[in-house]
């Protein structure tokens, strides 16, 4: 992907990218071989775009690299969510150590990131989502998460949506769907300690639909270079100028 280093700071995370299970607890997960390869062990594609988006940005890349089902990098401290059924009831010891191994890690840096920019970090975190949950259908592509009471995640959350709709007019784009852009995780979390003058978070949620086509390889990099240029243009909306 040719494009310039953008002059906006970035930061791109997959906090989903592996469904890898580390030595010392793969027997927890013994025989649940297919929910570890499913949606709820991790989000296939998402690291397809999140590596793309990052080398057209220059941008660092934090992406997790054992399974969600050990514990989410998507969740906050305490959150009942963040240790999965399997990893639950272990000795509080046992999930110190998880949290300090692969938890804590991708939250510092993350900070750290924020710390360093030289003004407003521009945060894109990719996932994918299973196209039918529950046996409900989700009828839409794309989904774009961002808090609608910060301005600058406002618009540039629009400006993104229209520059997708017109890039990829077949494809259904959807605002604060599959989950809402406030809901606890790792953006969500940082936005209480950063104000939008210091971050502007955004999780592009794929269909894994689109992920299973046969032109996966060529989308995940259009689309990439869609979100890349329009952080790289900081035009109207105002990555780097607006103020809340």
């Amino acid at each position: 992907m040719s494009r310039s280093k953008s002059t906006v700071p970035a930061l791109i995370t997959c906090e989903h990218a592996s469904n890898a299970v580390p030595a010392r607890w793969r027997s927890l997960f013994a025989g649940s071989e297919a929910v570890l390869a499913g949606h709820r062990g991790w989000d296939p594609g998402a690291l397809d775009v999140a590596r793309a988006l990052a080398a057209a940005l220059e941008a660092p890349l934090l992406a997790g690299s054992a399974t969600r089902l050990l514990i989410d990098l998507n969740r906050s401290a305490g959150h009942p969510r963040r240790f999965s059924e399997w990893t639950r009831s272990l000795p509080r010891r046992e999930r110190d150590l998880i949290e300090r191994e692969w938890w804590l890690p991708h939250w510092r840096a993350f900070a750290s990131c924020i710390e360093s920019a030289p003004g407003r970090l521009v945060h894109i975190a990719c996932h994918s989502f299973t196209p039918v949950l529950d046996g409900r259908e989700r009828r839409f592509d794309l989904g774009l998460l961002y808090d609608p009471a910060r301005s600058v995640e406002r618009h540039f959350a629009r400006e993104l949506s229209r520059r997708l709709k017109e890039r990829f007019p077949d494809l259904a784009t959807r605002m604060n769907q599959p989950y809402l852009g406030t809901a606890n995780g790792i953006g969500q979390q940082h936005r209480r300690r950063f104000g939008a003058d210091r971050l502007l978070t955004l999780e592009l949620e794929i269909s894994q639909a689109l992920v299973d086509r046969s032109d996966w390889p060529r989308l995940a990099g259009e689309l990439a270079r869609v979100v890349a240029e329009a952080i790289s243009d900081d035009a109207g909306y105002g990555v780097s100028c607006a103020s809340a």
